[in-house]
């Protein structure tokens, strides 16, 4: 009789979990890196829990749950619903211009993209329009955790083949403000993209990120080379390019070399070599 009970109560418990699927991915990343003369090492991982569930009245639901190597909370957790009204996120979620970015950050360690960060709530239209999507995010003055300024933010981003355009906007409580626009095309293995990410402070200085990027893939390697300049009144500040070679070999697992070099700074030259595992 205490078999059966105990199996009962298995069983009770057991069946919420048995309705979710349920899958785990993850990456883990080591590399060498040498500045200068000066060596350092670098690991870098996550993993990701992901449960998904339709309700009854037919609206998909699912929960993010993100960890870094070391155990800790990696950001980006959350709940997701989705309908025929869009798609809400809920929780440490991409902004509404972090959903659209990046376009020509394709490093594993050196390359820079944009620094845009998350919100509490990221709201995805349905589709207006074939290859548009529309994108509302909203962050708090303190978001769960992740820090985020306080305010509302817009992004639309257009595909129509090859082709992409993105632009966003975020206005900020405290009268700042970024706003980011990108272009991006690829074909026959030849990657495109190009972005500016312009920050406005309350007093009205603004500082350009202009990044482009080359990439090119034949079988297992790629080839990849990103540009950025940061500038504000007439003045630049950073002026990089990053270069690398990335080798599929199957599974998952990629060997990486990475070098940049800053123009503005002379001890700025890093050589990165390592492996990437993605599961």
């Amino acid at each position: 009789m205490k078999k059966i009970i105990a199996s009962a109560v298995a069983v009770a418990f057991a069946a919420p979990v048995l309705a979710a699927d349920i899958t785990i991915t993850g990456d883990q990343e080591f590399s060498l890196q040498d500045s200068n003369g000066a060596s350092t090492s670098a690991l870098d991982g996550d993993f990701n829990i992901k449960a998904s569930t339709e309700t009854a009245n037919g609206f998909s639901v699912s929960a993010d749950i993100n960890y870094d190597t070391d155990g800790d909370e990696d950001g980006s957790s959350s709940l997701t619903i989705s309908g025929p009204f869009g798609k809400i996120d809920a929780g440490d979620t991409s902004s509404a211009l972090d959903a659209v970015d990046d376009v020509t950050d394709w490093g594993y360690v050196l390359t820079g993209g944009t620094p845009n960060i998350d919100a509490a709530l990221l709201y995805t239209l349905p589709t207006l329009v074939e290859g548009l999507t529309l994108n509302y995010s909203m962050s708090s003055e303190t978001n769960y955790a992740s820090p985020a300024s306080e305010g509302d933010g817009f992004s639309a981003k257009y595909s129509a083949g090859d082709l992409s355009v993105r632009y966003g906007i975020q206005d900020n409580k405290d009268d700042t403000e970024q706003q980011y626009v990108a272009l991006t095309y690829s074909m026959a293995g030849i990657g495109l993209a190009a972005e500016q990410y312009t920050t406005t402070t309350a007093a009205g200085v603004d500082t350009d990120t202009d990044s482009m990027s080359l990439t090119y893939t034949t079988g297992d390697i790629t080839l990849a080379i990103e540009t950025q300049e940061t500038s504000s009144a007439g003045a630049t500040s950073a002026d990089v390019t990053t270069m690398g070679i990335h080798y599929g070999m199957g599974g998952g697992v990629t060997a990486f070399v990475e070098n940049t070099d800053d123009e503005q700074d002379a001890t700025a030259e890093t050589t990165a070599v390592g492996i990437a595992f993605k599961f």
